[in-house]
């Protein structure tokens, strides 16, 4: 207020996913995986916004969608990534654009927010938005990428004593 700009819940909703790897820092948490992030961030985005729910349903005519996070109070939703190489990154793009098919349209939820956690500098948050605007992604959805610590497990090999 002391600049006297008008800051909207849409931006504070903002601000808690972008920034996630302080979240993560702060609550000591070292991700392995998707929801290991997702359970650090509900915390504050409960604190902030009481009417927060994990997974709400959009319903389409054949089929369900849930987003990761939704405000209803703000008509807002947020879906997580998480990558730990380019190729994730990828994949994680096609099952956004899966997404956004699958949530627009609804009432209640009007703004999204796909948000790629990644565990090391592997892409340009810039090169992510600008794919959006290539593609003609709707306005009612806004990339953002942070990149914080963590990484996933190694695979398991099986032992030679197992493959006999």
């Amino acid at each position: 207020m002391t600049l006297g700009k008008q800051v909207t819940g849409l931006d504070v909703f903002r601000t808690i996913l972008e920034n996630t790897p302080a979240i993560i820092d702060l609550t000591r948490t070292d991700p392995k995986k998707e929801s290991d992030v997702q359970r650090e961030v509900l915390k504050v985005l409960k604190i902030a916004f009481p009417d927060t729910i994990r997974e709400p349903s959009i319903s389409q005519v054949f089929k369900s969608y849930e987003p990761d996070f939704g405000v209803p109070s703000l008509f807002a939703a947020a879906e997580y990534k998480f990558a730990d190489t380019k190729d994730e990154i990828k994949h994680a793009l096609d099952g956004i654009y899966t997404d956004m098919k699958g949530y627009s349209g609804h009432y209640d939820w009007r703004t999204f927010y796909a948000v790629i956690y990644t565990t090391d500098s592997i892409v340009n948050p810039r090169e992510i938005e600008a794919e959006f605007l290539r593609l003609k992604v709707d306005t009612d959805w806004s990339p953002i990428v942070v990149v914080g610590k963590g990484g996933r497990r190694p695979k398991a090999t099986k032992s030679k004593a197992a493959d006999r």
